[in-house]
């Protein structure tokens, strides 16, 4: 774009192009929302005119804005006001409890009280809370709380009231729930069994926007401009979520995957409605078809092809039957959506491929892109097979920090070390895309950077240090990666002339600092557009 004088310039800094060879620059320029000049401080100054904006960097890392490859960006906000199962103190179902009955204190009668985040391999107790623990202290409110992966719900007696569940429910295929000696529920189910519990009709639209202007700020103040939803927005969000874009009140680009976890989900008919991958705009855009397929790696409930070492006894949860999911995934495959599979298990990752590769065979088609989010236990013979069906995986590194151990307890090393295998993916042509599946873990880019690195669980322990990743890798995964992930490659995930100017300005050269420690960094301000959207206090 030569004579265009830049809104704006950055130099003095070390700044991550994450170009086809990562160049590393000194300073960038920008102009109408885009990139203007990447290079030398001399070739970026030559483009300032007398009204230009003037950032010294100081050698601090100038990154592209970091990109979410798989959230929930509305869940995220939502669990702002739930009861924070995370937080310090919150190790016993007895805090858990007391907690519960601090909100019964406060709310009306027959108001739902909710909780997030509770690891029951980490609870005092080490077990699930349910019926018996929160029917003591809130037996006028209906109390359900999300175990931290998000798969398996702790409810009480009025919940259950609430949504219609009794003691005589069968447990659906795909999903149990659990039950004490004669039978009776013990407030705790898993997987298609917490459909009844999801369908609590939304909150007050007042409440979705909030929602929604809580996960934007804390993307933004995390560095990252763009978000993938697996899940949340399309649907009971999507109107607010559009009015807020228009507004200006959304400033983290949105890419919203369509999810459904049975034959008679009520975004199946979509299939047939004419609308696929990729309508919209750079803002907010129709993502990926997205069909659940298995538990979590955490819960533990993931479909595993052989028996779980904690548990001879389990295989996890396993969805669908292969025809019935051939045939939805080839549905969506016909119809033009790129299709993802919430994979976990190898069990769960192999039905996967058999499913992609017969839709292909079947209905041949070009530019495919299909996904596999977290496709987590992956040998080396469906590393094989991901690396020939050209699929593009959707994995998340933080889990090891807050989940690894439970994988060596649950899966035996011999899983554990090949849970998200990205660097030797990388290494073989693959193209993986990062991310945290927040709310389930923490959201920030950041701690998936340092996570894919090194590979870490809290207890000290490492899960596969051969699949662990270099640092322009590990910012690849969480940029460029990404924005190939949703075909979007040619807009954003790197910091080259043309490119939209979404960046973010960290407190210091990434280059200089731990592995380990990079999760700490500060995130001094966050550019969308070329216009600063977050500036750290």
């Amino acid at each position: 774009m030569p004579g265009d004088v830049a809104d704006l310039v950055f130099t003095g800094g070390t700044v991550h192009t994450v170009d086809a060879d990562n160049t590393i620059a000194e300073a960038v320029a920008v102009a109408d929302g885009r990139i203007l000049a990447v290079g030398t401080n001399d070739e970026v100054l030559a483009t300032a005119g007398p009204s230009t904006e003037r950032v010294e960097l100081g050698g601090r890392s100038l990154l592209p804005g970091m990109i979410e490859g798989h959230g929930h960006f509305s869940g995220l906000g939502a669990v702002q006001r739930q009861i924070d199962c995370k937080a310090p103190g919150m190790g016993s179902i007895s805090a858990l409890v007391e907690a519960v009955r601090e909100r019964a204190e406060m709310q009306a009668p027959g108001t739902w009280i909710y909780g997030r985040g509770y690891d029951q391999s980490r609870l005092a107790e080490k077990r699930h809370p349910g019926r018996a623990d929160f029917d003591v202290v809130a037996p006028d409110n209906p109390v359900l709380f999300t175990r931290t992966c998000g798969h398996i719900v702790a409810f009480n007696s009025k919940a259950m009231d609430a949504v219609g569940v009794t003691d005589d429910v069968t447990d659906p295929e795909g999903g149990r729930y659990d039950r004490d000696a004669a039978g009776n529920l013990t407030g705790v189910a898993y997987e298609r069994a917490n459909i009844p519990f999801r369908a609590i009709p939304p909150p007050p639209a007042d409440d979705l926007r909030e929602h929604l202007r809580e996960a934007n700020r804390l993307y933004l103040s995390a560095g990252c401009t763009s978000v993938q939803d697996a899940g949340g927005l399309f649907g009971a969000y999507m109107e607010q979520a559009q009015e807020m874009v228009i507004s200006g009140e959304l400033n983290v680009r949105l890419y919203a995957f369509v999810t459904v976890n049975a034959l008679d989900h009520p975004h199946v008919p979509i299939l047939d409605s004419g609308l696929h991958t990729g309508f919209g705009d750079e803002r907010l855009r129709i993502g990926a078809f997205k069909i659940m397929t298995d538990g979590s790696s955490s819960g533990p409930s993931s479909s595993t092809r052989e028996p779980y070492t904690s548990d001879p006894s389990s295989h996890g949860i396993a969805y669908w039957e292969q025809e019935d999911l051939d045939d939805l995934l080839g549905r969506a495959h016909r119809a033009g959506w790129q299709c993802t599979v919430h994979a976990v298990g190898d069990g769960a990752i192999e039905q996967t491929l058999d499913a992609m590769k017969r839709a292909q065979a079947e209905f041949p088609r070009k530019g495919l892109r299909h996904r596999i989010d977290h496709c987590g236990i992956l040998p080396p013979d469906l590393q094989d097979r991901v690396v020939e069906q050209g699929i593009v995986p959707s994995m998340q590194p933080a889990f090891f920090w807050e989940f690894g151990d439970g994988y060596i307890a649950n899966y035996g090393r011999h899983r554990a070390d090949v849970m998200f295998p990205a660097g030797t993916l990388i290494d073989r042509g693959v193209v993986v895309a990062g991310g945290s599946d927040a709310p389930v873990t923490d959201h920030r880019p950041l701690l998936g950077i340092s996570q894919a690195r090194t590979r870490t669980t809290q207890d000290g322990d490492v899960c596969g240090i051969d699949h662990a990743v270099g640092l322009d890798t590990a910012i690849r995964m969480h940029t460029i990666n990404g924005a190939y992930a949703s075909f979007e490659e040619h807009l954003k995930g790197s910091l080259e002339p043309g490119k939209l100017a979404d960046m973010a300005l960290l407190g210091e050269d990434l280059r200089d600092v731990d592995p380990q420690a990079i999760r700490d960094v500060n995130v001094e301000r966050t550019y969308v557009d070329g216009k600063l959207v977050y500036r750290a206090n």
